[in-house]
């Protein structure tokens, strides 16, 4: 059981008795999207802590306190929020020992489509005192991504195959936001069914997929699309369709994240 010091304690007692105000004013991100999200809508000033990975915050001189799995519980309390974002990769028992503390916190559970992460980014919103703006981003994000999946409807049915890692070959599973880039382009994700992102070269030899997009996480990227392009029976390579996606945009849900992302892809699926 971890240890709070005297001087956390006389802390809480401040915060307990101080009460919440509706608008969160001091707000601790404990995951890079939702900095990113905070950002987004113009709430950055509110932001009183973040994660080491956090890099716009960090950049900003916002005191850091670990990781979203590393919580620094006693740092926290010493920059006195009235509101903790977080997502799922904290541990359960961080959470509630700064519930327990008189701290509010929110699990942001990780977004399963484009919709989901519109629906968080205007919860971020509502949260921080930023609706408008949040709304505003929801909306030009919107209507970025309906334009580009009503034309999307000319392009052939693409058997697409999207990359997240590499040693193990790691793959976009269905259930997931990322699955949405394939499904609005028109596409067929060659992982449908799997229940795991693990899978092996031959595996998406066999199944050989008309498209491979390589998100460059990790640097890993330019190396898999050399790899890829060996294999010049393959219809991704014949059709000169494997191609890089930046993680910074693709991996990480937000709004406009994810409409830049879906032009990027649209546009190489459109060439």
């Amino acid at each position: 059981m971890k240890l709070i010091s005297f001087k956390v304690i006389l802390i809480l007692l401040v915060i307990t008795f101080s009460g919440y105000t509706q608008e969160s004013k001091r707000v601790i991100s404990l995951t890079p999207s939702i900095t990113e999200n905070i950002y987004l809508i113009g709430a950055q000033n509110k932001l009183v802590g973040c994660t080491s990975y956090c890099s716009l915050a960090v950049e900003d001189g916002v005191e850091q306190i670990g990781s979203a799995v590393e919580v620094n519980v006693e740092k926290i309390l010493t920059l006195k929020p009235d509101l903790v974002l977080t997502m799922e990769l904290t541990k359960s028992q961080d959470v509630d020992m700064l519930r327990k503390l008189g701290i509010k916190v929110e699990v942001i559970p990780t977004p399963k489509t484009f919709d989901e992460i519109c629906d968080q980014n205007i919860f971020i919103g509502k949260l921080v005192g930023n609706l408008n703006e949040a709304r505003k981003v929801v909306l030009e994000s919107k209507e970025q991504v309906n334009k580009i999946q009503k034309t999307s409807k000319e392009l052939p049915v693409s058997k697409i195959f999207f990359q997240l890692g590499a040693n193990p070959v790691f793959t976009v599973l269905e259930g997931t936001f990322m699955n949405d880039f394939i499904t609005i382009c028109n596409g067929e994700n060659i992982a449908k069914g799997m229940k795991h992102g693990t899978i092996t070269r031959e595996a998406v030899l066999l199944k050989n997929p008309d498209v491979i997009i390589i998100a460059t996480m990790g640097g890993f990227g330019k190396d898999e699309r050399k790899v890829w392009e060996s294999y010049h029976g393959l219809s991704a390579v014949k059709n000169k369709k494997v191609f890089l996606v930046a993680s910074e945009t693709s991996c990480s849900p937000t709004p406009e994240n994810f409409a830049k992302a879906l032009t990027d892809i649209y546009t190489n699926l459109s060439k």
